[in-house]
């Protein structure tokens, strides 16, 4: 597929910071957005937003970027918390798990690889954040919302605090075509407590929607500020 078709924009307005989120963040950047068959695009000052239809395709639109501008990318999002995690969280992604197959999680299968982020963004971003409420853990990246509750104790035994769809499939691409990639996500449910979204509280849904806003101006204010 051509690359206006995906992401209805030409390869030559991708900027060098990219920011991915899905469709349901993409007004925390910007209001106004290209509309390709898998993802919408839009500019943000100085970052590109992505903003995915289709959380698998995730890795696609990572991979289409390689003869783009692109340098940097954003990983950004809302996750189901784990352990000690409340919902409105915000977290910074260390590891993420590869949970990607549903065939091996419906084994059972505890041997995944991992992916790192960046270093030198993870590091630049948290230093520039000092004295916020930020968590530094590690992610999980499923194929299931419905088996992710058997790993629970598994997720404990390894620091994984952060339960996601697209970490580890945005770093592996990352990694592939040589670009810096860091993660960012809110809590916005608990796996344990409560699982998918459902989340009936006020105040816990007022602590989602300050901590959402929040975390998306802190990255955006990094991205400017670099």
């Amino acid at each position: 597929m051509e690359f206006k078709n995906f992401f209805g924009t030409l390869s030559g307005n991708i900027k060098q910071n990219c920011i991915i989120c899905q469709s349901c963040d993409l007004s925390l950047f910007s209001n106004n957005a290209a509309n390709g068959f898998f993802v919408k695009t839009a500019d943000a000052a100085n970052a590109t937003i992505i903003a995915l239809k289709n959380n698998f395709l995730a890795g696609d639109a990572v991979l289409y970027l390689k003869k783009t501008a692109c340098k940097n990318i954003f990983l950004f999002g809302g996750c189901g918390g784990c352990g000690d995690i409340e919902s409105g969280d915000l977290l910074i992604i260390d590891k993420a798990y590869n949970f990607e197959s549903f065939s091996k999680m419906v084994s059972f299968d505890t041997n995944p690889g991992y992916f790192l982020s960046s270093e030198k963004l993870t590091s630049a971003f948290y230093k520039k954040n000092l004295y916020e409420d930020l968590i530094k853990t590690n992610s999980a990246c499923v194929s299931s919302l419905l088996l992710e509750s058997k790993y629970v104790k598994w997720f404990k035994e390894n620091g994984v605090c952060a339960v996601d769809m697209e970490s580890s499939v945005v770093f592996s691409a990352a990694k592939e075509i040589g670009v810096e990639a860091a993660c960012f996500m809110y809590a916005a449910d608990h796996i344990e407590k409560n699982p998918y979204g459902e989340i009936s509280e006020d105040n816990l849904k007022k602590k989602i929607s300050s901590g959402r806003k929040k975390l998306a101006r802190m990255v955006t204010d990094f991205i400017n500020a670099k």
